[in-house]
């Protein structure tokens, strides 16, 4: 009997001694990572699953619907090494919509299953900048602007008043009689001319509101806005660079890079004033979400000369000019002769003397 009760304490010791060995094989760095990678996606999503032990997070949105179908977005985290105890993360972020299909089970529910129709790579973008803030001691949050659509919106009904009425047919087979002719109008009055507006007033126009919708960081208002002044002063490199900041802001990086070299195109010796600079930065908290997606961005894609482009760009609003100095070596690495790269390196220049 002691030696059964000696057996079944050595068992109980050598199992916890297990437990306490398997709760303590994941290194700090790791599960730093891990944390991280939690918390960012808990801002956004509902966390389903988490495994320790394999390094995957699983998260997704709840469940929406229209008059067609149901959707969702799905996001998940995988914390992977890639040194001697150091971690990284990457992100997979899938549309998904439920798909019935007819049952051959007599009256049972029809089965239903979750197909991923689309990547969303600006939001695994976003999440990854955002962890690896986290693991900084930062709280930034970008908001979450979906890279496509996947459904339009319903048309609105046309009211009742706008649809001319059905009349049935009268009994006796008569026929409806013929809508009236419509009266004859009247030429109408001639307008007093309006007073013509210069060039020069409608981009200034233009360029106020878009930097008041800038500031109240609606995005879609400000685009429209510099499109308007641009339109109206195309040889002016200010319209042209605000639409490079609201583009950047909306992750539309090729676009962004078009107007960056649009401005270059235009400018002449332009140089940015420090009054200037301050109206291109915009709002801090934009300006921040912007430089921190750029460099999640040419991280993930060190290749893309309209990215590291954009970076510099920033870099030289923000007033950071050694970051900015080597991004713009990166672009001019691959493309010597981008006159984008030649205009933001004048006008750093400008700025340090």
């Amino acid at each position: 009997m002691k030696r059964l009760v000696v057996c079944l304490v050595v068992v109980a010791v050598a199992g916890c001694q297990s437990a306490w060995q398997r709760l303590d094989q994941y290194s700090a760095s790791y599960m730093r990572v891990m944390d991280a990678a939690q918390a960012v996606l808990a801002r956004r999503y509902v966390v389903t699953a988490v495994d320790r032990a394999h390094g995957i997070i699983e998260a997704s949105s709840i469940v929406r619907a229209n008059m067609i179908t149901k959707y969702r977005t799905k996001a998940t985290a995988r914390v992977f090494q890639t040194g001697d105890g150091t971690y990284d993360v990457e992100m997979r972020v899938t549309n998904e919509l439920e798909l019935s299909e007819p049952s051959l089970m007599g009256r049972g529910q029809p089965p239903h299953d979750w197909r991923a129709v689309g990547f969303d790579h600006l939001a695994e973008t976003a999440l990854r900048a955002e962890v690896q803030a986290q693991m900084m001691g930062q709280t930034v949050t970008a908001t979450p602007r979906p890279s496509y659509l996947l459904f339009s919106a319903p048309r609105p009904p046309v009211p009742a008043g706008l649809m001319r009425p059905r009349i049935p047919d009268p009994v006796g087979g008569a026929k409806e009689p013929p809508p009236p002719p419509p009266k004859p109008q009247s030429a109408p009055k001639p307008s007093p001319e309006a007073p013509k507006v210069s060039q020069a007033s409608l981009f200034t126009q233009h360029l106020a509101m878009g930097d008041l919708h800038w500031e109240r960081r609606e995005l879609d208002e400000a685009l429209l806005a510099y499109q308007r002044a641009a339109l109206a002063a195309p040889k002016e490199p200010t319209g042209h660079l605000s639409l490079a900041g609201v583009w950047t802001a909306l992750r539309r990086y090729s676009v962004a890079a078009v107007a960056l070299r649009e401005a270059a195109a235009v400018a002449n010796g332009h140089r940015l004033a420090a009054a200037e600079l301050a109206r291109l930065r915009g709002p801090a908290e934009e300006m921040t979400e912007r430089l921190l997606l750029l460099k999640g961005w040419c991280k993930q894609q060190p290749n893309d000369v309209d990215g590291q482009l954009l970076l510099a760009y920033h870099y030289i609003l923000a007033g950071r000019a050694d970051d900015a100095r080597a991004s713009l070596g990166d672009v001019v690495r691959v493309k010597p002769q981008d006159a984008a790269a030649r205009f933001l390196t004048e006008q750093l220049a400008a700025t340090q003397s």
